[in-house]
């Protein structure tokens, strides 16, 4: 699956160094981006599965104050494994990066997930107000997933690759497309041009295409300046 694989190489390479000795194998195979990249978008990728299966697109408000900052405090684990691997204070591991990625990424949809409700960017909520979790036993069903999503990557299973890698570049360019199709929402909508036409779709696809395109030239022109610099 040639076709497959560079498609997964064209988004993995522009966002993520890629590097071996930091990224998970699947049955031998090196998934698209590093252990800490895999772990943010598969997280991205199950909690955005997440919201559509359990509320649809019906989410027109953010999380209350106090799920916000629980959910966001997810995001802390990773930057102090980063920033103290960095620094030298500690050694990490892959398994730590995709552990600690994974709670990142399935925080960020919470939040970018709503802002694709028109109610929210243009007038705010009117009615009723979804939030992205409708019932208590929402958050069980969310981490529950995420942790099995989380076991698959470990399992001993080759024919897992293929899934897994399609699910975190979807992850990666679900949250781009996301947040694409939001800025040009709100530029139509300043221009009195609202709605969410398949003319707007069709431009954040193209938009995120392009990104994407631009970021691969960008990285490759980077790793070729150092690899000449370093002889």
């Amino acid at each position: 699956m040639a076709w497959l694989d560079q498609a997964l190489s064209f988004f993995g390479y522009a966002v993520c160094h890629c590097l071996p000795s930091r990224t998970l194998t699947v049955g031998g195979d090196f998934l698209p981006v590093c252990s800490r990249c895999t772990g943010i978008y598969l997280g991205i990728a199950v909690t955005y599965i997440f919201l559509i299966v359990r509320r649809g697109f019906k989410v027109n408000a953010l999380p209350s104050l106090g799920v916000s900052l629980a959910v966001a405090a997810m995001l802390l684990p990773m930057s102090v494994d980063g920033i103290s691997s960095y620094v030298g204070l500690r050694e990490t591991t892959n398994t730590v990066r995709f552990l600690t990625g994974l709670a990142a990424g399935a925080a960020l949809p919470i939040f970018a997930f709503p802002l694709l409700s028109p109610e929210l960017i243009v007038d705010g909520p009117k009615k009723k107000v979804f939030r992205p979790f409708g019932r208590a036993w929402d958050y069980s069903i969310w981490l529950g997933a995420l942790a099995a999503a989380g076991a698959l990557v470990f399992a001993p299973w080759p024919w897992l690759y293929y899934p897994l890698a399609i699910l975190v570049v979807a992850g990666l360019v679900g949250i781009f497309f996301n947040l694409s199709l939001v800025v040009w929402e709100m530029v139509l909508e300043r221009a009195g041009r609202w709605g969410r036409r398949p003319q707007t779709l069709a431009v954040a696809a193209l938009t995120v295409l392009l990104v994407f395109s631009a970021l691969n030239v960008f990285h490759y022109a980077a790793f070729r300046a150092m690899g000449d610099v370093g002889g």
